[in-house]
């Protein structure tokens, strides 16, 4: 019964990371849990190790890119004043974990695959 215990774990670990390093924890937790999310749609079912690699990388993606982007989404004008900009950045993180090893990851290859043949 190791596997229900491993992600747990690895949010605790993040949370330390998170505090330690200055990163916001509950992006790094939300991160995590969106991959998590994502790879429960993944066939075949991905090795425990692989599930957890694959987690810890998306957490840091959405760690590192949900405060940029909230605060873009907060500053817009249509943005309502009365709603809190902490509101948006859990789901938002969440979002990008679900969305890391799908979408952004082969986006950004091929944008430098089109950056590198245009150099050549």
């Amino acid at each position: 019964m190791a596997e229900p215990i491993a992600p747990t774990l690895a949010s605790g670990g993040l949370v330390v990371l998170g505090i330690a390093t200055g990163i916001n924890p509950m992006f790094l937790v939300a991160g995590f849990i969106g991959c998590w999310w994502y790879n429960t749609y993944v066939q075949p079912p991905l090795p425990i190790i692989q599930r957890l690699t694959s987690g810890v990388i998306a957490a840091l993606v959405a760690a590192w890119t949900a405060p940029p982007v909230l605060a873009w989404i907060t500053g817009s004008d249509w943005w309502p004043a009365h709603v809190p900009a902490p509101t948006v950045g859990f789901p938002l993180a969440l979002a990008a974990g679900f969305l890391t090893h799908r979408v952004i990851g082969p986006g950004l290859l091929r944008i430098a695959q089109k950056k590198a043949e245009d150099l050549t």
